[in-house]
């Protein structure tokens, strides 16, 4: 976490208020406020790389971009809804990616898990038939790695990742843009926000890796 991002989040916080300063608000709305960023501060916290950390600052950046172009009659809410449904889906298809990724690891550690289960069941009595001090060392090694590979394989099950939370924000975040729906058409059309979040992850991947 660095003091710039953060600097960033707060920004964005600072400016969904002012989009909100004198406007009379009902108990509801007022519950998604808080809850929108309640969920865009958790979402920069358990960011576990820098790029990540952008990213979740850029989607924040962008919805108050898109919430202002609709407060002040740039856009109208269809065009900001239809962006943000755009990038829910590019998020939920990273979502996807990383279930299988998690899935594979998964495989791999519930085959190595029970490769020295089944070592130490059929190897134990050739083993101390031979050299039973030898046989006591080995097992209780392959014992040890049956045992990690089984916890590895566990927490791998926390690790899959669920749809929920996005879309309860884009229902969030769709009734927020609602509530500054504008009757005036865009006399224009504007850059699409969804070109400008796929531009920065094209960015992102080429730029190296900060470790």
């Amino acid at each position: 976490m660095s003091s710039a991002m953060e600097k960033r989040l707060n920004e964005c916080d600072q400016k969904i208020d002012v989009l909100f300063q004198g406007v009379e608000l009902n108990e509801e709305i007022e519950r998604q406020l808080k809850a929108l960023k309640a969920y865009y501060h958790k979402l920069y916290i358990d960011a576990l790389e820098d790029e990540s950390e952008k990213e979740s600052i850029k989607i924040y950046e962008l919805l108050v971009l898109g919430l202002e172009s609709v407060k002040n009659g740039q856009l109208n809410s269809e065009e900001v809804l239809k962006e943000i449904e755009e990038i829910k889906s590019l998020r939920k298809t990273g979502i996807i990616l990383e279930n299988i990724l998690t899935s594979l690891e998964l495989l791999f550690w519930a085959t190595l898990s029970s490769t020295f289960f089944s070592y130490c069941v059929l190897m134990a009595a050739p083993l101390v038939a031979v050299n039973p001090f030898f046989a006591l060392a080995v097992l209780s090694v392959s014992c040890i790695a049956a045992i990690c590979s089984t916890v590895r394989f566990f927490n791998c099950l926390d690790e899959f990742k669920s749809f929920t939370p996005i879309e309860e924000e884009f229902d969030r975040e769709k009734n927020l843009i609602l509530f500054f729906k504008s009757a005036v058409s865009s006399p224009e059309i504007s850059p699409s926000i969804v070109t400008d979040y796929d531009e920065f992850q094209q960015k992102e991947r080429l730029s190296p890796q900060i470790n």
